[in-house]
């Protein structure tokens, strides 16, 4: 019985061969990744159809892909996975051919995006669909696992307002003697009778190291930001005695 079986399904393979495709997808050099060559071994591309189980191919030496057969007939989605980097998706429509009495199956080839219509097919990799698809995989970027962490910028502690102010205050208690030098006499009596009738230069000449009989002592900075009156503490203080005796 054996034997009268095996002529039998030779024969059948013989006037009803498979109907399949080929695909080949190469993975190029880009600016992404220069050398495809350092891909490691674990690189896989799967083929998906809607009808069929999913076909996966390994990365095989000279950085390709490759679908000896695809016998599904449809739609499919091409999916290549690595460890370091980020591949576009990729349709691949397989079909009859219309024009050949034979019955060969062609294939087409479109990039995709995610989130998508299936309908819209996009931009075609290949002119004209053929029976030995070759296409060239395209790097989308690479992936980053770890966070850069930055380092210690000096100019950044510029935009600090505590650390301008404290700059400012800075330049203004030492470069305040050296511009009173160079300041010319007439000048320069005028800014210090001005800094005399200032409730503040008291504060000012004691910032830059006056005595401690300056006039800082009785200022009253409290009295003075609240409006209540130019004058010193002492000067408040006696004319509050004065209109408790009346």
């Amino acid at each position: 019985m054996a034997v009268l079986l095996l002529p039998l399904l030779i024969l059948y393979f013989f006037l009803n061969p498979v109907l399949a495709a080929s695909l080949r997808v190469s993975v190029l050099p880009s600016n992404i990744l220069p050398n495809p060559n350092i891909l490691p071994a674990s690189t896989y591309a799967v083929l998906t159809s809607g009808s069929g189980q999913p076909i996966k191919a390994v990365l095989r030496k000279g950085n390709y892909f490759e679908f000896p057969e695809i016998s599904t007939v449809g739609s499919h989605l091409l999916d290549i996975y690595s460890h370091d980097y980020v591949f576009a998706p990729y349709r691949i429509d397989i079909s009859p051919s219309s024009s050949d009495s034979a019955g060969t199956v062609i294939a087409g080839a479109w990039e995709t995006y995610r989130g998508t219509r299936w309908d819209d097919r996009g931009v075609a990799l290949v002119a004209t669909p053929t029976e030995q698809l070759g296409m060239s995989a395209k790097i989308l970027s690479r992936k980053n696992f770890y966070e850069q962490r930055q380092g210690f910028n000096p100019l950044s502690l510029l935009k600090n307002p505590m650390i301008l102010m404290a700059v400012v205050a800075l330049a203004f208690t030492f470069g305040m003697p050296k511009l009173l030098e160079n300041m010319d006499p007439e000048m320069r009596a005028e800014y210090e009778e001005m800094q005399k009738k200032s409730p503040m230069g008291g504060l000012t000449r004691a910032m830059q190291g006056g005595g401690a009989s300056s006039a800082a002592e009785n200022f009253d900075l409290a009295g003075y930001l609240a409006g209540t009156g130019k004058g010193t503490g002492s000067d408040r203080s006696q004319d509050s005695i004065r209109e408790r005796k009346r």
